[in-house]
């Protein structure tokens, strides 16, 4: 259904893995996002803060069972979970998801002068 994709919201632990670029991006892309602290993946991936503060993902730990236990990219660059952790004071970025046939029109992304999308 493609109204569930339409709006803001976390982003997934995926939408961290590939952001990674540079040198690495292809080392990185072949690694577990818990092994993304090594190999520089932290350092060329553009969802990493300046701050190097710990940030949510959307996605709950399937596998455990308190409901409040989500995954989240650990301030060293890897993908990390805990027991009852939705309780925690993490940073958040919101990530919007655009249709493929979105367009760049102008801008480059800087704050001075923004992507115009179509």
């Amino acid at each position: 259904d493609e109204t569930y994709h339409k709006g803001i919201g976390l982003m997934y632990p995926s939408d961290y893995g590939y952001a990674v670029g540079g040198e690495v991006r292809e080392t990185c892309l072949g690694k577990s996002l818990s092994d993304y602290a090594g190999e520089n993946c932290k350092d060329n991936n553009w969802l990493t803060s300046s701050e190097k503060s710990t940030s949510w993902t959307i996605t709950p730990v399937p596998y455990l069972h308190f409901s409040s236990s989500v995954f989240f990219i650990h301030q060293g660059g890897y993908l990390s979970t805990g027991y009852d952790n939705a309780y925690e004071g993490f940073d958040v970025y919101p990530v919007l998801y655009l249709k493929s046939s979105t367009i760049i029109i102008n801008g480059n992304g800087e704050k001075g002068t923004p992507f115009i999308a179509k």
